[in-house]
């Protein structure tokens, strides 16, 4: 593992880390995107390590869409 990418793993990693500590802001889930796609562009991370970022991204992004829609029914 080079150190490129042991750094790229990190970055990501505590990124995630911040949405789930702090709650998944817009800002942050923009900058986690951001910083996915970045390492994915200057080939720090594999195809499949950014498979695996996308996804997680994506359920991430479902769990939250999900809570909003709970919440908006039980005001209702």
């Amino acid at each position: 593992m080079s150190r490129q990418h042991q750094i790229a793993v990190d970055l990501i990693d505590r990124w995630f880390t911040s949405m789930s500590v702090e709650g998944s802001t817009p800002v942050l889930q923009g900058e986690t995107t951001m910083i996915v796609e970045t390492a994915y562009a200057l080939s720090a991370i594999t195809d499949d390590e950014h498979r695996h970022y996308k996804a997680r991204l994506h359920r991430l992004f479902e769990r939250q869409h999900q809570q909003t829609m709970q919440a908006l029914e039980y005001r209702q």
